[in-house]
């Protein structure tokens, strides 16, 4: 535990820079990593049918958030694996982690950012100017490590899947 009554307003200062240097590092791999993971998406939803559409794709791809992708791949695993197999069972439980993934996501990109006073974590602001009351999300930078590794798992799973059970 660290004694922050006998840190100097130098020190305090410090800390908090340092922290907030190695936080928006954290966040810019999180948009590397997270977008591409949204490439995976794309190239799931786009091989569909062993790409029996890919021609037609370009059209509507830019059309399409990362919530729309992922309802594309749910419906194209009940489809193809049917709603009560082993096998969409296991997309679902993959979809609900992607989705918490497209979620922490949007706090990060839709927050306005802060540190704490003493350094020892960051603060999402989650809510507009203003409204109260203010939503927060702390986020320390063990988090913000963990959350680009879930990223890169889940990319790493989903081409599993569309291994072992394609789409």
């Amino acid at each position: 535990m660290d004694d922050f009554s006998s840190m100097s307003g130098t020190e305090m200062f410090a800390r908090r820079d340092a922290a907030e240097s190695e936080i928006s590092g954290l966040i810019g791999q999180f948009v590397f990593t997270y977008s591409r993971f949204i490439t995976a998406l794309h190239l799931c939803v786009a091989w569909h049918n062993q790409g029996k559409d890919l021609d037609s794709y370009p059209s509507i791809a830019e059309d399409l958030a990362a919530a729309d992708l992922l309802r594309r791949i749910e419906k194209q695993a009940r489809d193809k694996l049917g709603s009560t197999s082993l096998a969409f069972k296991a997309y679902k439980s993959w979809l609900r982690r992607a989705h918490q993934i497209r979620e922490t996501r949007n706090t990060v990109m839709h927050s306005r950012w802060s540190i704490e006073a003493f350094g020892r974590h960051a603060i999402a602001v989650t809510t507009p100017v203003f409204v109260e009351p203010v939503k927060e999300v702390i986020f320390s930078a063990d988090q913000l490590r963990q959350v680009c590794q879930t990223c890169e798992k889940l990319m790493g799973e989903l081409n599993g899947l569309r291994d072992k059970h394609p789409l």
